[in-house]
């Protein structure tokens, strides 16, 4: 029991952690001014693709009730009007205007993709078909599946009235009840699963989609009564609308930057006993090793993978700007990494310098050299120049292939953290082929080639 409590105190102090470090609340308020600038637009896109399908006609207002009803607690009912008023204006709008909505709609779409890759490490955003393909979805498919949502709780409806005293366990009651939720989760989990321009597991998604969609129920009960009961319609009178509307969006982003902070852990979390103190010289090393024998076998790194290893998330963060920087690992698709540089071509000191500038003092400050012991310290510290430069002169990969070549003769293992590592390589051999090709083709959309990357791995 102690350790299930341990277990679950480190989760949450690693997504406490994650949520502060990638500036959340920050990033929810300026996300809460796009929403303002974004939402009329949206929702008059929205209603343009719902009025192209003569079956959802006459559904725009049973839309906008569901819409709002779904994101806005009960106090939101004005906002509604308004932002109704707004966008039946805006669908009188000639091409111009119209095209302006369209990019308006997309440019507040992609500040949110941003967002989302931020918190997932991810430094490439959509470009081109793949950013118009994920935003034409988002803006066409989403009112069209609420549309039939819609439908769907129409003629449960109807099915109801139509049994009256038949369903005497009232099954269609609980199915509308319960329509709500499964709709929010289904929104929160396609957000957390399609948005990020990486890979996000399917489950950890709709675990993610679940816990939010239960918390976004709470927070909008919470609210409503917090409405009700403040003195917030006195003070500010029918202006009251404006502060409470911008108040619960921010809320909503917050949840939803929380949700996505939580499907990143749930993805890369490990217990905190599989993690280790490492020095960053040493830490870097073993994940290179790691990426190193995976590269052999043309596979590629998960963040998982390096949790297992045991380095700590925030130092990897650290560790893999550095490696990106001077080029030596490069980030997939699937947000996972590969080898982009020989590491024959890496010395062990420049490696050593990379991750701290000032591992080895160049010299003595010249405003000292008039203190009696510089010309000691100046000559000792010349010494240990030179003898750190001719033991650390071994290039990282002659280092790994040497270690590689003593594995194989059945000597003393590499850089492994556990002992396990001929285990690993006999694992990773044995999963299947279908799986290698998949993650192959995937990665290689990540403009690598796996077949060079092992070239070089094998030198």
């Amino acid at each position: 029991m102690k350790d299930w409590v341990n277990h679950w105190l480190r989760f949450a102090t690693s997504l406490w952690k994650l949520f502060n470090e990638k500036d959340c609340r920050q990033r929810a308020a300026a996300l809460t001014y796009l929403t303002l600038f974004g939402i009329v637009p949206l929702v008059t896109v929205s209603y343009a693709m719902l009025s192209l399908f003569p079956d959802f006609a006459g559904l725009q207002s049973k839309f906008q009730d569901q819409l709002f009803s779904h994101f806005l607690p009960q106090s939101g009912r004005e906002v509604q009007k308004y932002i109704s008023s707004f966008s039946e204006q805006a669908q009188r709008l000639t091409g111009v205007g119209i095209a302006m909505l369209i990019i308006t709609s997309g440019l507040t779409l992609r500040g949110i993709e941003g967002t989302f890759n931020s918190i997932w490490d991810v430094s490439r955003g959509r470009s081109g078909v793949s950013s118009f393909l994920l935003y034409w979805a988002i803006l066409s498919l989403g009112p069209i599946l609420l549309g039939a949502g819609l439908a769907t709780s129409t003629y449960v409806f109807s099915q109801k009235l139509f049994l009256g005293g038949a369903d005497s366990f009232e099954v269609t009651s609980v199915f509308l009840r319960v329509l709500p939720f499964i709709f929010s989760t289904i929104v929160f989990t396609l957000l957390f699963i399609a948005v990020p321009n990486c890979y996000v597991p399917l489950r950890h998604g709709i675990e993610g989609g679940i816990i939010i969609s239960i918390a976004f129920e709470v927070m909008k009960y919470l609210f409503g009564l917090l409405v009700a009961r403040s003195s917030v319609q006195a003070i500010y009178g029918a202006f009251a609308v404006v502060p409470l509307f911008l108040l619960w969006i921010y809320l909503m982003w917050i949840l939803v930057l929380a949700g996505c902070v939580l499907v990143r852990t749930l993805s890369v979390y490990q217990a905190a006993t599989q993690e280790r103190e490492h020095s960053d010289l040493v830490a870097v090393l073993i994940v290179l090793w790691h990426m190193y024998k995976k590269c052999s076998l043309g596979r590629s790194l998960r963040e998982r993978d390096i949790s297992l290893i045991g380095i700590k998330f925030a130092q990897w963060r650290r560790l893999r700007k550095i490696l990106q920087k001077h080029r030596v690992i490069t980030q997939t698709d699937r947000n996972e990494y590969v080898l982009l540089r020989d590491l024959n071509t890496i010395p062990l000191v420049e490696m050593a310098a990379w991750l701290s500038a000032e591992w080895m003092p160049s010299g003595i400050p010249i405003d000292l050299e008039g203190l009696p012991w510089y010309t000691e310290v100046e000559q000792r510290f010349t010494s240990a120049r030179e003898s750190a430069r001719e033991q650390l002169g071994i290039t990282v990969g002659e280092l790994f292939q040497a270690a590689r070549q003593n594995d194989n003769d059945g000597g003393p293992l590499g850089l492994g953290h556990d002992g396990s590592e001929k285990d690993e390589v006999s694992e990773d051999k044995n999963e299947t082929a279908g799986e290698n090709q998949k993650e192959r083709r995937e990665d290689s959309s990540g403009g690598l080639s796996f077949v060079g990357m092992r070239n070089k791995c094998l030198r």
